[in-house]
Formats: C-alpha cells, sequence, structure tokens
C-alpha cells in the first residue's frame, strides 16, 4: 500500500489509542445509536477487504467518522443507494474526466458504456453543477 496515500486518510490530530480500543468496546457500542455502530462495522470491514491492517482500518475508520460527524453530526441526511448513488459517481468521475484529463466524448462513451449523446448530457449537466459550486446565482 502506498503510505503517502494512506496518510491523507489519517486525521490531523493524534488520535489516543485508548479511544481506537473503545470502536470494539461491546459495553460502549451499545450506548451508540444503531446506524452509528452499522457505519463504523461498514468502514472497518471494507477497509480490512482493501488490505488495510486491523490497526490502519480502526484509525481510519476513527477519522472518517469524526470527519463525517463534522460535516453532518446532528442531522439526516439522505444518501441515495444503488443505481442512483452508482450513476451519480459515475458523472462525476466521467466530468473529471473530460476536464482534467481532455478524454474526448466517444473514447468516454466506450468507457462508461453509454451513448455518445449521453456523455455529452453528463458534461452539461456536471458543467452547469459544478459552474453554480463557483460562481452562485445572484438571485
Amino acid at each position: 500500500m502506498n503510505t503517502e496515500h494512506q496518510h491523507d486518510l489519517m486525521p490531523d490530530a493524534p488520535i489516543p489509542d485508548d479511544a481506537i480500543n473503545h470502536l470494539e468496546d461491546a459495553e460502549v457500542r451499545k450506548k451508540w445509536p444503531r446506524d452509528l455502530v452499522a457505519i463504523i462495522d461498514l468502514l472497518n470491514a471494507k477497509l480490512r477487504r482493501m488490505g488495510y491492517s486491523e490497526d490502519e482500518a480502526h484509525r481510519i475508520t476513527y477519522a472518517m467518522v469524526m470527519e463525517q460527524a463534522a460535516y453532518c453530526g446532528g442531522r439526516y441526511f439522505y444518501l441515495p443507494k444503488g443505481d442512483v448513488l452508482e450513476r451519480a459517481i459515475r458523472d462525476k468521475a466521467l466530468y473529471k474526466d473530460w476536464s482534467d484529463h481532455g478524454i474526448l466524448p466517444n473514447e468516454l462513451a466506450q468507457k462508461y458504456r453509454i451513448t455518445v449523446q449521453h456523455v455529452y448530457r453528463v458534461i452539461k449537466e456536471q458543467r452547469a453543477y459544478h459552474q453554480a459550486k463557483v460562481q452562485p446565482s445572484l438571485f
């Protein structure tokens, strides 16, 4: 594994060893919301399947949960699933391939197994989305 990439996933502040150990403490986990336990278990399991050591998986899981808590803690948010999420991720990747790497629409159509017309539609939608983020509407 690329250790330089791993450091990007680590939190800025050191994590106390006892905090990491509490991720697996059954008595502590009983007091957590059920969805929090599920998120921690899912992230940790995925990182282990990706080849991270148990300690690395715990540390990255903790960092990711803390980041998510800082961003959306205390409120409900919608996370699409299935095809909707996969399509959103695909569209973002397609736009990045086009805008950052200059991949031509006909090549993108082959890569993402969609029509060239669909590629143009995705580029148009993503460009509008990114432009709105950078330059909000005055009205």
